[in-house]
């Protein structure tokens, strides 16, 4: 009997030993949880900042463009958009 208490006070060191350990890994994986749900944010945030930047310069770029003057191209561009062959 007395070797069935110190097998079971063993088995319990055990477990409390491993319930400490995944106790401070759930808190360690919570800090960084809370970590990157901020910096995806942020980064969303960026994202939608940069998204709209880019915008107004497609429309100052296009507004630009409307400006110029309409003509002939000269007469050895390309009449196509793809680039020359090198």
């Amino acid at each position: 009997m007395d070797q069935e208490i110190a097998t079971l006070d063993t088995r319990l060191a055990r477990l409390l030993e491993l319930s400490q350990r995944l106790t401070e890994e759930n808190v360690r994986l919570r800090a960084e949880l809370g970590r990157l749900e901020t910096d995806r944010e942020r980064l969303e945030t960026d994202r939608d900042r940069l998204r709209e930047r880019m915008g107004e310069a497609r429309a100052r770029v296009e507004a630009a463009l409307a400006r110029l003057p309409l003509g002939t191209p000269p007469s050895d561009a390309p009449l196509t958009d793809t680039p020359p062959a090198d």
